[in-house]
C-alpha cells in the first residue's frame, strides 16, 4: 500500500468518506488537510480533520476510509464536540 501525502487530500475539503465500522458505515467529511512542514517523514508531514456525527462517536483508532478514487486506512482520534458533531484528527508526522 502506498504511503498517504498530503497531495492525495489537498484541495478535496468537503469530501465524505465513506469509513467501515462493525459492519455500519459513518460518513466523515474532511474539513481540512494541513502541511506539517517540519515533518522528517519522507513523504511530507500533514494534519486532517474530519467532522463527523454526533454519535457514534469512534474511539481512536485505525479504521478505512473510502471515497472515490481513494481507498485507505487512516488512525483517527476524536479531538472534540460540539453542535455540528464530532471533529476527529489523523497526524502524518
Amino acid at each position: 500500500m502506498k504511503a498517504l501525502a498530503l497531495s492525495d487530500f489537498a484541495g478535496s475539503e468537503g469530501t465524505a468518506y465513506e469509513v467501515a465500522v462493525e459492519g455500519e458505515s459513518v460518513e466523515l467529511v474532511l474539513e481540512s488537510a494541513t502541511d506539517l512542514p517540519s515533518s522528517p517523514r519522507p513523504e511530507g508531514g500533514f494534519r486532517l480533520s474530519f467532522r463527523g456525527p454526533a454519535e457514534p462517536i469512534l474511539p481512536q483508532g485505525i479504521y478505512p476510509f473510502r471515497a472515490a478514487g481513494l481507498d485507505c486506512e487512516i488512525f483517527v482520534v476524536p479531538i472534540a464536540s460540539d453542535a455540528g458533531g464530532t471533529i476527529y484528527e489523523a497526524i502524518f508526522n
